[in-house]
């Protein structure tokens, strides 16, 4: 079964930006693969992306919606905050991108 996550491109960079970001619930993260000419710098839904990540774990085949387009991604690294567990940021490998 495929799992989709749902992410938008992010424009805005830096701590304070980043900062502001989860506040309004969003999770920053990255995409990266071959065929991409630069890495994707997302925001993912934090509430979702941590329901369905934790439901379906690391190996899942998922597939990353940005816009109309459609990746198969595979779940790098997910950095967690030590003492409350919240995601702070994915990882996310686009084995296929450039095709």
């Amino acid at each position: 079964m495929v799992v989709t996550l749902k992410a938008e491109i992010r424009a805005e960079f830096g701590k304070e930006k980043v900062k502001k970001l989860r506040a309004g619930g969003g999770l920053p993260a990255v995409a990266y693969g071959p065929g991409l000419e630069k890495p994707l710098h997302l925001v993912l839904d934090l509430r979702e992306a941590q329901k369905t990540i934790t439901r379906e774990g690391r190996d899942a085949d998922y597939e990353l919606v940005v816009g109309k387009k459609k990746y198969r991604a595979l779940l790098q690294e997910v950095q967690r905050d030590p003492l409350s567990g919240v995601f702070l940021h994915v990882d996310l490998y686009l084995p296929g991108a450039g095709k």
